[in-house]
């Protein structure tokens, strides 16, 4: 029952991110926004988050997960049918913000907990690529059901429908039996993980990973948009980017399978990856041809998946970080959060006056930082 919360909790996190890009067409005729304003909302998610990890992390590490792991499916579901039933930005902001705590209790339990409760505790990027592969089912899960029951339902009631899946995490985390508190935790544990270059390049590298995963995740049903597809393709599209980043990180998982992902492998797996989004981001940013363009965002979704928790398995699995799992994760993630709540808004302040497939170089550039990231990361 404990592996069903780890794997639901990143499940919903998955719907939530995936939410306000699933959602976007119609939510900005609804509340009357531009592309920029849009950006604005995921930022809004992501900033909270970022803000918030900081403290749940150690939090986490201190007090033990069941507190977080109920409490952040009761506060999701509430912040989404927020968001559902605003009539202005400002609330649509304020639903976001709300998310953005529930997922952050969400998110924090979910990683902290694959670690332990998957693979023995004895492989963390396998741990995470497989635990994570249900974040990418959430968030495959959540343009697909509003491509399908939006036209058929309506916005209201097929928004009601996502905020009560939100609540699945809840059934099992009440029940389930939580691994014991480290006793004698003290904060200056979770501080002295910052003088690490193992947390500091880890960080940045999902920096600039985070950032471009939420970028592509809010902006790709516009990208296909722009290239000629009708409202209800384009979230296909944006399906297919989810569900192959799912499938991505169910591959690498089944690597993780038959041997353990030492350090070294983690590192030049992410490094190969990180020149192959390059090429796809580029490919994407020059594309005419709508066959070109979905061809292109699945392979990104392919490729982007086992970047996030081979990273991450790695500075996690690091004999410092290893006793205060949960506040090297709340470090990481929050630096993670601040690259997505920077990029895709970027990315919708650039493609004013322009289109959304030009915005596609400031991913370019992000994937050029982050492989430069991973290659420094891999020096500790």
């Amino acid at each position: 029952m404990i592996q069903a919360v780890a794997l639901l909790a990143a499940f919903a996190v998955g719907i939530i991110f995936a939410a306000v890009g699933a959602l976007k067409l119609k939510l900005a005729k609804v509340l009357n926004i531009d592309n920029a304003k849009v950006g604005g909302l995921i930022s809004a998610l992501m900033f909270t988050m970022m803000c918030l990890v900081l403290f749940i992390g150690p939090m986490v590490d201190a007090y033990g997960h069941k507190f977080f792991a109920v409490a952040g499916s009761i506060i999701v579901f509430l912040g989404f049918f927020m968001l559902i039933s605003a009539k202005s930005y400002r609330t649509a902001v304020f639903a976001c913000i709300i998310m953005g705590i529930g997922a952050t209790c969400l998110t924090t339990i979910g990683n902290v907990l694959m670690t332990v409760v998957l693979f023995g505790g004895e492989n963390e990027p396998a741990a995470l690529s497989l635990g994570n592969s249900f974040f990418g089912l959430g968030a495959f899960f959540t343009p697909f059901v509003v491509a399908i029951l939006l036209k058929k339902l309506g916005y209201k009631i097929t928004g009601n429908f996502i905020a009560i899946i939100l609540l699945l995490p809840i059934i099992f985390a009440l029940f389930a039996n939580y691994p014991e508190v480290k006793i004698g935790f003290q904060i200056s544990q979770a501080f002295a993980l910052l003088g690490k270059g193992i947390v500091i390049f880890s960080a940045l590298a999902l920096f600039c990973y985070v950032g471009l995963e939420n970028a592509m995740g809010g902006w790709v049903s516009s990208y296909a948009s722009g290239l000629g597809f009708s409202d209800r393709s384009s979230n296909f599209v944006l399906s297919s980017y989810w569900i192959c980043l799912m499938l991505g990180r169910l591959i690498a998982a089944g690597f993780g399978i038959k041997a353990l992902v030492g350090p070294e492998i983690g590192i030049t797996v992410s490094i190969v990856l990180s020149i192959a989004a390059i090429i796809i981001i580029i490919i994407l940013t020059v594309a005419k041809l709508k066959i070109v363009g979905t061809i292109g965002v699945i392979f990104m979704g392919l490729i982007f998946g086992p970047i996030y928790p081979t990273v991450l398995g790695v500075a996690l699995a690091d004999p410092v970080v290893k006793p205060v799992v949960g506040s090297g994760f709340g470090i990481i993630f929050a630096i993670g959060l601040l690259g997505a709540s920077t990029i895709p808004a970027a990315m919708g302040i650039y493609s004013k006056g322009r289109t959304v497939q030009q915005s596609f170089k400031i991913a370019i550039a992000a994937a050029v930082v982050m492989l430069v990231m991973i290659i420094i990361m891999g020096m500790f």
